[in-house]
């Protein structure tokens, strides 16, 4: 088994700038502010989905930068003298990119659209894309009720240290 280093601060503030920089790239094309690359042939799903998912980029992004700054250490929490704003504001992201998370599942499995499901379990059929909707649905569960147990437990915590 091998070790992982932690990024660096420098590394992570590269990551959580690329991450932006691709988020606003996102943000930009679902809000039709530059073209989907390909044509709009090219995005199975409408342009809302686009900018959520550049949305969600675009907090991961700050969520690396504010680790960052915060000097989290490898388990993702801040360190000791980290300012309440900081510990708030890790919470609220993590919060609002689990909830993206959940809306982007929730859409595909309940709206996707079936001609760009792929894969499954040969001579099945129609029951694949069944299969995949159930797949969905069920992450997007997972990731709803992560949305609420995160945004307890951060409440919870937040209260704790006031």
């Amino acid at each position: 088994m091998t070790t992982q280093d932690q990024a660096t601060p420098l590394q992570m503030r590269l990551i959580g700038f690329g991450a932006i920089a691709a988020g606003l790239f996102g943000i930009l094309v679902g809000v039709e502010l530059l073209p989907v690359p390909g044509g709009r042939d090219n995005l199975h799903g409408p342009l809302w989905i686009a900018l959520l998912i550049g949305l969600v980029v675009l907090l991961a992004g700050l969520a690396a930068l504010l680790q960052s700054f915060g000097r989290a250490g490898s388990t993702g929490e801040l360190a000791p003298d980290a300012p309440l704003w900081m510990r708030a504001a890790q919470y609220l992201l993590a919060t609002a990119m689990f909830a993206g998370f959940a809306a982007i599942g929730t859409w595909v499995a309940l709206l996707g659209d079936p001609r760009y499901f792929s894969g499954g379990v040969p001579f099945l059929g129609g029951l694949n894309i069944s299969l995949a909707r159930i797949g969905f649905g069920f992450g997007a569960l997972i990731c709803w009720a992560a949305t609420i147990g995160y945004a307890v437990v951060g409440v919870r915590r937040l209260l704790r240290r006031k």
